[in-house]
């Protein structure tokens, strides 16, 4: 059983055509490690941020206060819980302690009433700062803030919450979001939890916070590596034309990919223009670095595929393809694994141009995309019409057009396409 990731790369066809440039989808997917019998689940370090304004009366507040108590059944004597709470005021209910007296904790998480305004930036910083204080190597260390609503207290600023919660990620506090019901923000919670390199969850039924809270936590445990990148090296000739998942990109250029989590594999695809080479040739494309912090400490590697560098783990991977005659290549068929990645990661894209005609008004055209990007999934997916996530997308982006159709709840129907996108780029589960 390796201790190690495993790229798997996926060409859309094994051969190319000898003499001529081209074009080529390459998916890349990355297996995270296994937990061999010597691995111990995690430390977490956590802090809940709880939204108790008012517009959290009623079923919210309650749902959100027993979806907090779950959560601390789930946790180990040897596991630290601070629970922070905010209207326009924040209060620290719970500062950061072990979690061995949990019937404590949640007697005192029981009695939360909602309030008023909606200081969210001042409160996740409170919550911030209660995991900071208590790092421990190896644990995992994260705020998981949840809210109905609008930043409107204190610090507004969209953008400079996102560069904070990416900021607190570099010092090793990650950020999860949930959002709640149909009037929170979710250009501020998608971004803040990618930059602070957790999730983005939402839901608009306070039932469903129980099983968002158990996916959180299970992802949690799960968990192998943190902070990963991947880079792209192109050979001499060689174009990388795009990257269809739009990951974020680090200072060095290099993709930020999702944390790796047991049983979770990374999708991603990329589209390269590949230099014309003489038949019979194998040619190297690119070069594939995968980097990401282990969980718990490394085991011994194998040197010659593996660098370390102090807790940061390196694969390197070369990507080459053979070179032959037009005919032989027409023979072959196209990888359908690369062909679903691809619509998928498309029907991505199209939520995002669906959602910019939104803002500006345009409902026909955001319409239009959708009804083109379903088009685009039956043509591309023909062979593909049984599969369970291609038959889910089409459903979904069904009814997302008929969301747009009517008119009735546009703002409901941008965030559905706004957390589908993100689901789909983060190789996530959609929700």
């Amino acid at each position: 059983m390796s201790n190690n990731p495993v790229i798997e790369v996926i060409p859309e066809r094994p051969l190319l055509i000898a003499g001529k440039e081209q074009t080529i989808d390459l998916l890349i997917r990355v297996h995270p490690p296994e937990l061999n019998g010597k691995s111990r689940r995690p430390q977490l370090n956590l802090s809940v941020v709880l939204d108790r304004s008012g517009s959290m009366q009623g079923e919210k507040i309650i749902r959100a206060r027993q979806s907090a108590c779950y959560l601390i059944d789930q946790l180990l004597p040897q596991d630290r819980i601070s629970v922070v709470i905010f209207d326009d005021v924040i209060d620290l209910l719970v500062p950061s302690r072990p979690a061995d007296n949990k019937e404590q904790i949640k007697e005192m998480i029981s009695r939360i009433q909602a309030r008023n305004s909606t200081a969210l930036h001042e409160a996740w910083v409170r919550g911030g700062i209660q995991v900071s204080e208590h790092l421990t190597q190896g644990a995992i260390n994260r705020v998981i803030l949840i809210t109905d609503g609008l930043a409107n207290v204190g610090e507004t600023n969209s953008d400079r919450i996102v560069s904070q919660a990416g900021e607190l990620a570099a010092r090793g506090v990650s950020t999860s979001t949930i959002g709640i019901g149909r009037d929170f923000n979710e250009d501020l919670l998608i971004p803040m939890a990618e930059a602070g390199r957790g999730n983005a969850w939402q839901t608009v039924e306070p039932s469903s916070l129980e099983r968002i809270f158990a996916t959180e936590l299970e992802g949690l445990i799960a968990q192998v590596g943190h902070t990963v990148s991947l880079g792209l090296t192109p050979n001499e000739g060689v174009k990388v034309q795009d990257v269809l998942n739009d990951f974020d990109v680090t200072h060095t250029g290099r993709y930020k990919l999702p944390n790796l989590r047991v049983g979770s594999p990374i999708d991603v695809v990329i589209k390269v223009k590949a230099p014309a080479r003489r038949e019979g040739e194998r040619y190297r494309l690119l070069d594939l670095r995968l980097a990401w912090n282990p969980q718990q400490a490394p085991v011994s590697q194998s040197p010659a595929q593996k660098i370390t560098n102090g807790d940061r783990q390196v694969l390197t991977q070369s990507i080459a393809v053979e070179y032959t005659g037009a005919g032989l290549v027409e023979q072959t068929r196209i990888d359908e694994r690369v062909t679903k990645a691809v619509q998928l990661l498309m029907a991505a894209r199209a939520r995002r141009e669906a959602m910019e005609h939104l803002d500006h008004g345009d409902f026909a055209s955001a319409r239009l995309t959708v009804a083109e990007s379903i088009q685009s999934m039956y043509h591309a997916c023909a062979r593909l019409a049984s599969d369970e996530d291609v038959q889910e997308q089409i459903r979904m982006l069904n009814e997302l057009e008929e969301d747009l159709k009517s008119q009735q709840d546009t703002a409901m129907a941008r965030k559905k396409m706004s957390y589908q996108s993100y689901y789909l780029r983060q190789s996530k589960t959609l929700k």
